[in-house]
């Protein structure tokens, strides 16, 4: 989620820079619900040590309102399409999501 909170930060100066001014909050998708909410959550635990800089980045977004986390099910993440093996059925699904047509 911390990564893709850079890669959304990055997106909005771009777009910043051309005169397409975001209003709204990126969005990122993550699958990982404690995740989602230990970054809600403003008290640190001391459990997660290991992950403090990370949480505060994805923190201080949330309170800023530059990113907006939503929770995404396991079983409807497209990025599985590039990066695992499917059964037909989802690989179909996912590929008409993208708009790739299948040429027989």
């Amino acid at each position: 989620m911390c990564s893709a909170g850079h890669e959304a930060i990055w997106l909005r100066q771009i777009l910043d820079e051309v005169v397409m001014k975001q209003e709204n909050p990126m969005t990122i998708h993550s699958d990982c619900q404690s995740g989602i909410q230990l970054a809600k959550n403003l008290v640190f635990h001391a459990r997660t040590k290991h992950i403090e800089i990370q949480y505060h980045f994805i923190c201080e977004r949330l309170l800023s309102r530059e990113i907006h986390v939503v929770h995404c099910s396991t079983y409807e993440q497209l990025a599985d399409i590039f990066t695992k093996p499917l059964v037909r059925e989802k690989f179909d699904r996912f590929r008409s999501k993208l708009s790739v047509l299948k040429i027989c």
